[in-house]
């Protein structure tokens, strides 16, 4: 994970908490998980970033960029392979399958057109 872990450390300063404060809000985290989450030496697990989106108001995408861009990536990347796969199978559920990684492709190009704007 690279240094997108700066905005979370950026938004509990803002409203001057400290990372004991912090960590008061956040359910079953360690001592140090929140300094190791800040300096980018641990990935936040889904609980934590369910509770930071919570505790600011923000969406992951604001709190964590470049940790969404990088698994948005390697989804996209996974689905189609797996569209490509599901292409040479003609049975119903062949079919239903291309549909499923389609709406995803299809989905992540929203994405794109409407952050372009």
């Amino acid at each position: 994970m690279n240094k997108v872990s700066c905005l979370l450390r950026a938004h509990r300063l803002k409203w001057g908490l400290h990372q004991k404060d912090f960590r008061a809000l956040i359910p079953h985290t360690g001592h140090n998980r929140v300094s190791r989450v800040e300096r980018s030496l641990r990935q936040p697990n889904a609980r934590e970033i369910l509770a930071y989106g919570l505790i600011f108001g923000l969406l992951p995408e604001e709190l964590f960029p470049g940790l969404v861009a990088e698994v948005e990536e390697a989804v996209l990347r996974n689905a189609y392979k797996l569209h490509q796969k599901a292409e040479k199978d003609t049975s119903e559920a062949g079919v239903r399958r291309q549909a499923f990684f389609e709406a995803i492709l299809a989905r992540a190009a929203d994405r794109v057109r409407t952050r372009g704007k």
